[in-house]
């Protein structure tokens, strides 16, 4: 088992009210602040003051301080190695098998369920009618989809089952969304894998966008993960089956009809939008006190950006750097991504009717020279020659550059 080092937290927010009590071998235990609490730069403004000698919960580096949050493993991994399918198998049947025991022992009473561990413990809400709202808003000023039928009726049909199913259940909620919304990209690469084998289209801009786009949805699934979304076994069970099941329609979709997949894709986004912009206005104030895991700052912040700019196909690289100082700034910036998906999936219903080509950003904004007219591209090429040549030495070869010099191309 891991084990934490004790939390040290200050909440300005009366309604979070967070006990000094030994949370579970899982969680980092919550005391009150006292005089060995120390507040760090992003936290001093959102009120939350916590310390640790120790390495962050998240399991993502050593200097971090820890969080209330549960640990993520260090690379992202699930599992120890890639094996035999029936040994993976076997290996989660064993360990969800426990899981299935300690939620039904909670659920009839035979086990105490821990109000520390998360999500529970962040008190956090999110109304389903103010999400319908939300979307009838947004379609009332021009923002609807014309989808069509199939898609739009399955999509009702999903809504209906999210809002009974996870309602009050905000963080398990979005966990499920999660895990669906990273099928698609899945799908997709696959049929422009068999186009591409079959010699039949080859795309490996789309696919590129496509990885990155995936990417974005994995860092959101494990934020929902450090808050606990995934903790039950049911929720679990139903996210992985559907999304199965998911991933197989889409192929037969997108055999079909690629311009329907991206606009049912469209769709969720859209509701994506929808139901995280509602959660962050009815959470503000509670979300600005709480920091961010560190998977979310190791995304938005710490780590390699150039994914997080690849999937977003109108933005330059570079121009978004969104903050990532408190759990407040998390969901906005996801409930933003969501925005960049649905322009993103846009731009593929286009190329799949228009052949307006979608490309990575990077290769829209490359710029393989700062020069703009040819007397600066030949200027350029003399500095280069003249660098060359210096290095050469005066017994070495020389760079010649048009009839400006006597040598001649290639080196003597």
């Amino acid at each position: 088992m891991t084990s934490f080092t004790p939390l040290v937290l200050t909440f300005t927010l009366p309604p979070l009210r967070l006990r000094p009590h030994l949370a579970s071998s899982r969680l980092a235990r919550l005391t009150m602040a006292d005089e060995r609490g120390v507040a760090t730069d992003s936290t001093k403004r959102s009120g939350f003051r916590f310390s640790s000698g120790g390495a962050s919960s998240d399991g993502l580096g050593d200097s971090k301080p820890s969080s209330p949050y549960l640990p993520i493993k260090e690379g992202y991994l699930d599992g120890d190695k890639p094996d035999a399918a029936w040994a993976l198998a076997a290996t989660n049947f064993v360990k969800q098998g426990r899981t299935i025991l300690s939620q039904i022992g909670e659920t009839v009473g035979l086990l105490p369920g821990d109000p520390l561990r998360p999500p529970a413990c962040l008190g956090l809400s999110l109304s389903n009618e103010a999400v319908k709202e939300a979307e009838r808003r947004r379609e009332a000023a021009g923002g609807s989809i014309d989808a069509h039928p199939v898609s739009r009726t399955l999509y009702d049909v999903g809504c209906l089952l999210l809002d009974n199913l996870f309602d009050q259940r905000p963080i398990q909620r979005f966990w499920f969304l999660e895990i669906i919304a990273r099928i698609p990209y899945f799908s997709y690469v696959s049929m422009l894998h068999l186009y591409e084998s079959f010699g039949w289209w080859r795309g490996p801009e789309l696919r590129k966008v496509h990885n990155a786009e995936e990417w974005n949805e994995l860092h959101h699934l494990l934020i929902m993960e450090a808050l606990g979304g995934n903790a039950q076994w049911s929720d679990r069970f139903l996210g992985y089956h559907v999304a199965f099941a998911y991933y197989w329609f889409l192929i037969g979709v997108y055999l079909c009809s690629p311009r329907i997949a991206y606009q049912f894709m469209e769709l969720l986004e859209a509701h994506a939008v929808d139901t995280y912009s509602t959660f962050v206005k009815e959470n503000r104030e509670r979300l600005s006190q709480l920091p961010p895991p560190a998977v979310a700052r190791s995304y938005y912040a710490e780590g390699d950006l150039y994914y997080f700019d690849d999937f977003q196909v109108d933005r330059k690289p570079g121009s978004r750097r969104p903050a990532c100082d408190s759990l407040l700034d998390v969901f906005e910036n996801i409930a933003i991504d969501e925005g960049e998906h649905v322009k993103t999936m846009r731009a593929c219903q286009d190329y799949a009717v228009l052949g307006k080509v979608v490309v990575s950003p990077h290769a829209v904004y490359s710029d393989t020279s700062s020069a703009t007219s040819d007397e600066e591209r030949r200027a350029l090429w003399k500095q280069w020659a003249e660098e060359v040549n210096q290095l050469g030495g005066a017994a070495g070869p020389r760079v010649s550059f048009g009839a400006e010099s006597s040598e001649e191309w290639p080196l003597k």
